[in-house]
């Protein structure tokens, strides 16, 4: 079974916030939840440099969500695919979910009284799109699709990057 999930290349993240915005209008946000937040890291130096990140934070998709067990509605639930999904039909918009979210992933639409969180666009996914902030994203630094892929992807990035600087670190 796939497993869908983002992965976010902070290397290539401009720090532009389209995906932030692609968000909030592919999700009809009314000012206050962000679903993706980009947050600015630093400065730090490394070497002789002033850095700066940007890491942008979303829901994680867990494998065992707290939100969907504090949920006295059972409102939430995990899809197969790894998505996690409100029913807002059933949610009653008691903030149980937010509370007990360890990383600030559920947010609250106060016009519509409900909670709200990343799922990955899966009605634009169902419909063979990207997800919104990946679609938008101009940087090319959010990448979607099966989690074993995506690993895979990482692991050779970060094997790339390491013999890289291990062939600076001889010249």
């Amino acid at each position: 079974m796939v497993e869908l999930a983002l992965f976010f290349d902070i290397q290539r993240c401009i720090g532009c916030y389209a995906c932030e915005v692609a968000c909030k209008q592919e999700k009809d946000l009314p000012v206050g939840p962000r679903l993706i937040r980009v947050y600015t890291v630093g400065p730090r130096h490394v070497g002789e440099k002033l850095c700066m990140d940007n890491v942008p934070v979303t829901c994680k998709q867990c494998g065992k969500p707290s939100c969907m067990y504090a949920c006295p509605q059972g409102a939430i639930s995990k899809r197969s695919d790894g998505v996690v999904v409100i029913n807002n039909g059933l949610c009653i918009g008691c903030k149980a979910c937010i509370q007990a979210c360890p990383i600030g992933g559920m947010q609250f639409n106060h016009v519509k009284k409900v909670a709200v969180k990343c799922d990955l666009c899966i009605d634009r996914v169902e419909q063979g799109l990207k997800p919104s902030c990946v679609h938008h994203c101009p940087a090319e630094a959010i990448s979607f699709g099966d989690v074993n892929k995506l690993t895979e992807k990482v692991k050779e990035r970060y094997a790339l990057a390491v013999s890289k600087a291990s062939e600076e670190s001889e010249t």
